[in-house]
């Protein structure tokens, strides 16, 4: 998920403006403060290790607007109450301040071992309008 902020605490994430797509600015190139949430999922097997941390992010041309950002996750330990077959959740909150290049949709793939998942965001100047079509469509723009 998208949002304004988020904070990983306790086992649980912290979201503040969560849920977001559409970024609006009224100059290119802009400014924008934002944070990456998640819960990554793991098998009771997989407690213990470490596993590599990605995150890219990339306009719609698939060029990287900031250097990848590389890091670890460590699943910790099974606490002794939980039962062995249960999954266990890792929350992660990334905060990123960059600048967004131009108008249009950017990308962004988190890689945590072997899973992969992606998010985006839409670009804008301040005051356009704009219409979501179906999903699985582009949006359409108007002005």
């Amino acid at each position: 998920m998208l949002a304004d902020a988020a904070q990983a605490v306790g086992g649980k994430i912290f979201v503040l403006g969560g849920g977001w797509n559409l970024f609006r600015a009224a100059n290119y190139p802009a400014p924008v403060h934002f944070a990456i949430a998640m819960g990554l999922g793991f098998t009771s097997d997989e407690v213990g290790t470490k596993f590599p941390l990605n995150v890219v992010i990339a306009d719609e041309a698939g060029v990287p607007i900031i250097p990848e950002m590389k890091g670890q996750v460590e699943t910790g330990q099974l606490a002794p109450d939980l039962p062995k077959a249960a999954s266990v959740k890792i929350p992660v909150a990334i905060n990123i301040n960059m600048s967004v290049p131009h108008p249009g949709t950017y990308g962004i793939v988190v890689t945590a071992g072997s899973s992969k998942t992606q998010l985006s965001f839409e670009a804008i100047f301040a005051g356009q309008k704009v219409q979501f079509a179906p999903e699985g469509s582009a949006p359409e723009r108007g002005n």
